[in-house]
């Protein structure tokens, strides 16, 4: 397979470089994540890309030939779409003054695409530098470094309004409406709860969860909508030569305005504190005022969407994680599951009315904290095949 990929993109550098250099260069597997594309490095000579002589590699994203190329596992889409949605959606970016890789080639024939290589420095990894400083400077430099995303966020929702003078974009085209939203409440239902504990189990409660389930869908329809990346969190925001880098849009739909915030302050791979993230919603808020977002002028609101967010989000995340270990055979995402709960449960916490929930969650989720058993391993018990 690796011979096969290395000729894919030995070809497609030919037609970007030459026949020489293309086979010159090296290559580099980096491996996938959680979907179906996998990248490579392409070391390169100096001074071989005239766009940008400073670099000295290009990185391969290699995808599915066909048009499963073009599919989306994460729902939103009424239909496949006939451009590669990456590279539509970051031409739109990078119309609206959006920090966004470049690309060089884009060849769905091979199943190819050449772009800038970002180097290796992710927000997760400027944020994991932070603690090897004095305890006492740590939240100080925590909260600066992620008022740098913030801004980032509001620069870009803020860039992105003005549709008109922008290049037309899928991203426009399909929504988080109250359809998917529930999907991805019933992804949990079925991975979270039903595949791991048994559906004869879960039963006596699925009409509570689906009145609760039906309760955050409502709320989450009527919050501001705009175009958000779906992914916006350490892992996905790349630092090089000092400036933040948005990747991993191609998914980038319109939805409620407080997601992308949610996805970064409730990030599955860092844990911030309560309190911070409390902070920082408030910084949110008051760059929001300061850019002229319309939705930031109720503080109460952004905070009350944020809690109902935060629940959506991680349950489906939640689910996500078992789907991939079961589905996909890749349980390094099971470490994850019981800190989405932790998030979910201190989001029940702020809405009274969903007070019912987390009584029917404590009932049926041994991970979930305020239960007894929620000390014990998640990897452990959710990699347990019926």
């Amino acid at each position: 397979m690796d011979d096969r990929m290395e000729a894919r993109i030995r070809q497609t550098l030919t037609d970007l470089l030459g026949p020489k250099l293309a086979r010159t260069a090296t290559l580099e597997c980096l491996g996938g994540h959680a979907s179906l594309r996998i990248y490579w490095r392409v070391g390169l000579p100096q001074g071989s890309l005239a766009a940008r002589p400073q670099d000295t590699t290009l990185m391969a994203m290699v995808m599915p030939l066909g048009e499963d190329a073009l599919k989306s596992e994460e729902g939103g889409a009424a239909q496949v779409p006939t451009e590669l949605p990456f590279q539509n959606v970051q031409r739109h970016l990078k119309a609206a003054g959006l920090r966004v890789p470049h690309i060089d080639v884009v060849c769905m024939e091979r199943g190819v695409v050449l772009l800038e290589d970002l180097g290796q420095t992710h927000f997760e990894d400027l944020y994991l530098a932070l603690l090897t400083r004095p305890i006492h400077t740590q939240r100080r430099a925590t909260r600066a470094l992620y008022n740098r995303a913030i801004d980032l966020l509001v620069d870009a929702q803020l860039n992105l309004q003005d549709r008109q003078q922008l290049p037309e974009t899928i991203a426009h085209e399909r929504s988080f409406d109250p359809e998917l939203l529930r999907w991805e409440l019933d992804h949990y239902l079925e991975w979270g709860l039903q595949a791991q504990y048994g559906a004869n189990h879960v039963a006596p409660f699925e009409a509570d969860i689906a009145q609760a389930f039906e309760h955050i869908v409502e709320a989450l329809s009527d919050v501001p909508q705009c175009m958000v990346f779906r992914d916006y969190q350490s892992r996905n925001i790349m630092s090089k030569r000092g400036d933040l880098v948005l990747i991993d849009f191609q998914d980038a739909l319109m939805g409620p305005c407080i997601y992308d915030l949610v996805a970064l302050l409730r990030d599955s791979y860092i844990t911030l504190e309560d309190d911070l993230v409390e902070e920082l919603v408030g910084d949110y808020v008051l760059a929001g005022q300061r850019a002229g977002l319309a939705w930031c002028a109720d503080e109460a609101n952004v905070r009350r969407w944020f809690a109902l967010q935060t629940i959506q989000r991680k349950l489906k995340d939640a689910g996500r994680f078992i789907y991939i270990d079961r589905v996909k055979d890749n349980p390094s995402f099971l470490h994850y599951y019981e800190p989405s709960l932790k998030y979910v449960h201190h989001a029940i916490a702020q809405l009274p009315e969903l007070q019912g929930l987390g009584d029917v969650l404590g009932k049926l989720e041994p991970q979930w904290p305020t239960r007894s058993g929620a000390t014990e391993s998640s990897a452990r018990r959710a990699s347990t095949r019926a």
